[in-house]
Order: C-alpha cells, then structure tokens, then sequence
C-alpha cells in the first residue's frame, strides 16, 4: 500500500510468478557468480585479509539486479556460507563471520543496496563510478571495523584498507562500464525487481 497525493492510500498490485521467476533467478544467479569471485583470491603478503573479485560481483549484483535484487542475491550467498557450503574465501560456517574477512562479509549487503540505488539512477560513468566507489566504501568500513575489534584501528586500516584500494577502484571502474554496457535495463529511479518484493 501507498500514499498517493491526494493522501488517499492505493494497494499495489501483487507480484506475478514471472517477476517472482525474474527475481529469484537473478538473485541466486548473482550469488553463485560472488561465490565463483571468492574462489579468485591472491593471498597479500603482511594481511590476513586476501584479495578476491568478490567486490566486483558485489557492485554488478546491485547495479544490475536493483537494490533489492542485489541484497537478495548477498544474502542468499551469506545463507549458503553460513549453512557451510565452501563459498567464502575462508571456506564456510558461520565462523568465517567473526574472523578478520567477516566485516567485508556483512559490508556487501549496504554495497550492493548502494549499488543498485546509485545505478537505478544513473547510467552516466562521471556519476555512476563515484558511486560505485561510495559503494565499495560501504565494504571497507565494515571490514575495518571488525578488524579493529581483532587488531585495533590503526593496524586495521594498514592490513584491511590500504593494500585494496586501487584493485577496489579498478573494480568498481570496471562495473560502472559494465552497467553503462550492459544495464540499460535498470529504469532511472527504479528497480527491474521492484514489483516481486512490494
């Protein structure tokens, strides 16, 4: 339900089993591509905290999918790691989410909502790519906060953020040309997946 001008409360329509197929699909889909992106990881020598291309299917799940597709697609491969399917860097289990890479972790579910919020408005790379890095801040702030629960602030900032920063913002340059590519699904202010979740 929502307000209109008039103050005069209209009832959405419900979701049909298309948009819910739509949904889904483009959500599980996306979280087999960030499980696939953890796979890729480069150990950086003097971090505990390995470097992977999750970031960038992260930020393509929201910008392509909507914000709530993006959430959709974080959450369901958060599920599947905490049920303990290998799909974290670190393997699986909900311990992953108290060690040093469990930040970045719980920072993908505001990143990707950014993302999609940022992309739905926007297909222009001069908006689109600050956004995508505002995104990818999103990520590094949880990730620096857990760390420094385990290590301390400033020890946190020297082994979780800066040794990512220039791959994160080659990442999200490459996804803000991917969806400039690619997203020309996403309508200006909307989210192709809007209408399963109302």
């Amino acid at each position: 339900m929502e307000w209109t001008g008039g103050l005069k409360p209209t009832m959405k329509a419900a979701p049909s089993p298309r948009s819910l197929v739509i949904f889904s699909s483009g959500a599980i889909g996306f979280a087999l591509l960030i499980a696939l992106a953890a796979r890729m990881s480069l150990a950086i020598p003097g971090t505990p905290v390995p470097a992977t291309l999750q970031t960038l299917a992260v930020l393509l799940a929201g910008a392509l999918l909507g914000p709530w597709g993006g959430v959709a697609s974080v959450a369901s491969y958060l599920v599947a790691g905490l049920a303990g399917a290998p799909v974290f860097a670190a393997g699986g289990g909900a311990v992953c989410l108290f060690g040093p890479t469990g930040g970045y972790l719980l920072g993908f579910l505001p990143a990707a909502w950014l993302a999609g919020h940022i992309a739905g408005k926007t297909s222009r790379i001069r908006v689109l790519f600050p956004g995508l890095l505002l995104a990818t801040f999103a990520i590094h702030l949880s990730g620096w906060a857990q760390l420094t629960v385990l290590s301390g602030a400033a020890p946190a900032v020297s082994l979780g953020v800066v040794p990512f920063i220039a791959f994160d913002a080659l990442k999200a340059l490459v996804a803000a040309v991917v969806v400039r590519r690619f997203g020309k699904g996403v309508p200006p202010g909307g989210d192709p997946f809007d209408g399963a979740i109302r």
